[in-house]
């Protein structure tokens, strides 16, 4: 018998509710095969199928795994999105896909992941994103912050949409998986509740 999933995160939402379990909950759950993309798909469709993000209006349960990226709801007047943003994504620009954009997001949350302070890339990196304002650099080393580039992001496309972040780092607080901190093969699943 599977031991219970330990929730490790939680959030009330302007309409439902953002967890965070240590392992695969035993509940029905609406997920897509993640492959670091800007694809989106309609809830409907998603099932199975390759993308890193779900839009919908029904109340099925969203789930998205992460071990260091970014997990974001973003709420629409009618509709939702779940959303895994690492930083392919993001360079890709999957916060303004075209089914995100339809829903005209007016909040989003941005769950556990990896902080700026522990999120080391190479010099060659700053390659894919332009601005410096993305990155710090501390004793030779530079870091990236991937949460200000989805805020970035976020705030040039949905003018005047509110944003909350959990500011829990995956790779510093141990109760979270971090594939940073310890190449783990297991994942957070973060799941929205409408």
């Amino acid at each position: 018998m599977r031991k219970e999933a330990l929730k490790v995160f939680e959030k009330d939402l302007p309409r439902g509710r953002f967890c965070v379990y240590e392992s695969q909950p035993e509940i029905d759950l609406l997920r897509v095969k993640q492959t670091h993309s800007s694809i989106v798909l309609p809830e409907d469709d998603c099932y199975g199928m390759l993308a890193d993000g779900m839009v919908g209006d029904s109340h099925s349960l969203m789930a998205i795994l992460t071990a260091d990226c970014l997990p974001i709801v973003l709420l629409g007047e009618n509709e939702h999105a779940l959303v895994h943003a690492g930083w392919r994504g993001l360079q890709n620009q999957i916060l303004i896909n075209p089914l995100i954009q339809k829903i005209k997001p007016f909040y989003a949350f941005i769950g556990p992941h990896i902080s700026q302070d522990h999120y080391e890339v190479s010099p060659d990196f700053k390659n894919n994103f332009p601005d410096e304002q993305l990155f710090k650099e501390i004793e030779n080393k530079i870091f990236f912050s991937l949460s200000l580039a989805a805020k970035y992001q976020l705030q040039r496309f949905y003018p005047g949409i509110t944003i909350e972040e959990s500011f829990q780092c995956t790779f510093a607080d141990e109760k979270f998986h971090s594939y940073r901190r310890n190449k783990t093969t297991q994942r957070n699943w973060n799941i929205y509740s409408p």
